[in-house]
């Protein structure tokens, strides 16, 4: 016959790191668990605790609401407000990166896209009129939906009535 083939799988999988999601295979020398989290977000590689406390700024962890543990430093609030003016871009992970505009005109009446890969800025009323074309289309299909209906139910209920005339019947009766 054919060859037997046993698939055993772990009840505990491979932890892995909660920051950068890559697998510890071997063993769990390059994790740590920084803070007091449990779980599947217990661990976590030194580096990526660092970059993640370097960009937000302090070093309290947003889940257990306690300090990294030993020995990671947050930049001071004074030299990261010097630094984030001259900073197009944040990063969060290598390769995801969030284009920031810090102009007048985007806090109030602009919205951001994505198209085909690239960012795009735009008016919120462009939004705002195609929102407006798409409720008015809408009411406009309610409402004749709505009178069809009210006709069809009259139509039914002078025949349903002269049905009964013709056949010389007293109507429905109800019991």
């Amino acid at each position: 016959m054919g060859d037997v083939v046993l698939c055993v799988e772990s009840d505990h999988p491979s932890p892995c790191c909660r920051i950068c999601h890559e697998e510890e295979f071997e063993s769990c020398n390059s994790l740590e668990a920084p803070c007091a989290c449990s779980g599947t977000v217990k661990f976590a590689h030194r580096d990526c605790v660092q970059r993640w406390c370097a960009l937000k700024g302090n070093t309290t962890c947003e889940l257990c609401l306690q300090q990294y543990e030993p020995d990671y430093t947050a930049p001071s609030q004074y030299s990261k407000s010097k630094q984030q003016p001259d900073s197009p871009l944040t990063t969060i992970r290598a390769g995801l990166e969030f284009p920031r505009r810090e102009e007048e005109g985007e806090s109030s009446g602009s919205a951001v896209t994505v198209e085909s890969g690239r960012v795009v800025y735009s008016s919120v009323s462009e939004f705002r009129t195609a929102a407006d074309k798409l409720a008015s289309g809408c009411r406009s299909v309610a409402l004749i939906v709505s009178s069809l209906s009210t006709v069809l139910l009259s139509h039914l209920c002078l025949f349903v009535a002269e049905t009964c005339i013709y056949m010389n019947l007293k109507g429905p009766t109800w019991k």
